[in-house]
Formats: structure tokens, sequence, C-alpha cells
């Protein structure tokens, strides 16, 4: 194991004065808090012997979702700088006041997956965020930007991607993915700024949050070692390509509309048929208050795990296609997910 020795602290991050063949650890200086402090970003950088590119790779984005530091963490151990070709920029830790706070937001309690990139002249977060794409993400030739389901769900291994983009689309498949939710980039998240400014990117979403699940996460690490091979960045073949993986055309969470105790039934990755019985809402006594069922066909991306339910509570993750029929409207239906 290398040892932790000599890591330094930058305001700005310059690629190309970092030796080649060699891993460097560093903070990258973006704004300050209340201490006058500064909140610093802690950076892993693998730089290659041979000219490459530069692919990023983001993880706790939201503070409470981790089990992308730990893929990160594997991948320093497997990639040697004198095998590589072409730089990889290794951010474990992107929300340092959220990690620290164990919570999804800042530390203003706001997301910063909805304001990329920021501005100068705004809010605490605003700042973060501008810096960080600015400093950071900037510096990219590709992004792959890795989450978890929200506190209190679960989500099965699933990318969101374009993938009517031919490179976000090749990103997508090379990670051997359950689930391809076919999103369009949201403005305000990290994906959307990057593949806007040049930078294909696509988001992989890791099971649990607050934890560290290892066989997901080694599923992950093998689609990263894939997009490396596949950007010859790394020698080997591409290994177990998906090719079968479950493509929808949209996402979305179905509610309760009663509060009480809920028992949410299918699993992860599971696909229900329109009018199949996801989930039943007991009142305190064991009766039935509410019978929840899917208003179309499609495949459990993710679902709450909490029983403890309030009216209005987020029950289950549906991916579907367009082209599904549909008997009913949508209820709660939103387009822009919490889980991104």
């Amino acid at each position: 194991m290398s040892s932790i020795i000599n890591i330094k602290s930058k305001e700005e991050l310059h690629i190309s004065s970092l030796k080649r063949g060699e891993i460097h650890r560093l903070y990258i200086h973006l704004s300050d808090n209340s201490l006058g402090a500064p909140w610093k970003v802690p950076l892993v950088i693998i730089r290659g012997m041979e000219k490459g590119p530069t692919v990023g790779i983001t993880a706790a984005l939201h503070g409470n979702e981790l089990n992308g530091i730990s893929t990160i963490f594997k991948l320093i151990d497997d990639i040697s700088p004198k095998k590589l070709k072409g730089t990889l920029v290794l951010v474990p830790i992107s929300n340092v006041p959220g990690y620290l706070m164990n919570q999804r937001h800042f530390s203003d309690n706001v997301d910063l997956n909805r304001m990329m990139p920021g501005k100068l002249d705004g809010s605490t977060s605003d700042l973060y965020a501008h810096y960080f794409v600015t400093k950071i993400v900037s510096k990219f030739n590709y992004l792959l930007d890795l989450h978890t389901a929200s506190h209190g769900r679960v989500n099965s291994l699933y990318i969101r991607a374009d993938i009517e983009n031919e490179e976000t689309r090749t990103l997508a498949y090379l990670q051997n993915p359950q689930i391809i939710v076919k999103k369009f980039d949201e403005s305000g998240t990290l994906r959307s700024w990057a593949n806007d400014n040049g930078i294909p990117a696509i988001t992989i979403e890791i099971g649990n949050p607050n934890a560290f699940q290892h066989a997901l996460i080694d599923e992950t690490l093998e689609g990263i070692h894939n997009t490396l091979k596949h950007l010859e960045m790394i020698k080997g073949e591409v290994q177990n390509l998906v090719t079968d993986a479950t493509v929808c055309d949209e996402s979305y969470w179905l509610y309760s509309k009663k509060g009480g105790i809920v028992d949410v039934l299918p699993k992860l990755a599971d696909k229900v048929k329109s009018g199949e019985l996801i989930a039943i809402v007991y009142d305190v006594f064991g009766q039935i208050k509410e019978e929840i069922k899917a208003n179309k066909a499609g495949v459990v991306i993710g679902k709450n795990i909490r029983p403890n339910c309030d009216a209005g509570t987020r029950i289950l993750h549906l991916g579907v296609s367009i082209f599904e029929p549909d008997t009913e409207d949508i209820p709660g239906h939103e387009d822009f997910d919490e889980s991104l």
C-alpha cells in the first residue's frame, strides 16, 4: 500500500504540472466556512506515463451517498500510473460540508446537484458549486458521477444517461448496468453542465446511502475498468458487456395517499405489470388503509424501505417505456427525481 505523504493544498488544479507516472494527493480550496477556514476538496490524481484522456470520477456530491467513495479507493489500488495512458482525476468527497454533516445537502441545506454551475455572486452553495466546476470538473474529458439512493430508500445499480448521444450511450453500456434510464440532462445537475460543455457524462447510481455495499461497488468498478479499456487508457478487453439492459424512456415515483405503516412488495429490478399491487399501507391496528398499484408496466428502479409512512410518501421508483399502454394518468408524477 502506498504511504500517505506530502498532501498539498492548492488554489488551482494544474494537471500538466504534476509528474507523470505517479499518484498525487492534494486538496483544492473552493470557498470558506464561517470560521474563515477553507472548504477543501480532496483529489487523487493518477497521472499516466503516456498522453491520453482525462477521466474524472466524482463521488458524494450528495454528502451521505458513500458507495462511490469505496469505489474510488478500490480503483486507486487497481491502477498503476506506470501502465496508464492519460489521467484519472478522482474526487472521493465532492460535497465536503454535506459529508461532514452526514446529510445529502450542502451546509445551507441546498442540493448541489440542482444548481450547477453555481455563480460567483450567489449564496454559499452557489459559490462552492461555481468553483467546483471551474477549478475541477472543467479539466475533465469524460465524467462518471457516482450516486446512490436517498435516505430511507434503496436503488438497483442503474445508469442515467442521454442514450441518444453516441458518446454517453457508449459510456452507459460499458458500465454493465441492470437498468438504463434514458434521461436527458436536467438543468442544474453536474451531468448537464458537463455535457453542455463538451464533457461526455453519465450518472451511475450504486445502491443505498450511508453504507458500503461491496458487491455493487465491485460491479461498478468493473464498469469503470471497461470505460478505461474502451478509451485505451489501460490494456485489456471490455468484460461482460451488457447488450440487454432494461432501457426506460422515463422514470417516476409512485406515492401513498394515506399515512400509516407501509409494506413495499416488489424487489429491486423486478418487473411489474400495470395494475399489480406494489404496496399496502396499514393503520396501527393492522387494518388496510390503502393498496397502491402500478399504473404502468415497468421495472423497479428503487423503493422506500421505511415502514413509517406519511400521506404523500414516495413509495416506489418505476422505470417505464413510453410505448407501454397505461390505464390512467400518473399520480404524483415528477419530472425531476430527487435520487439524482
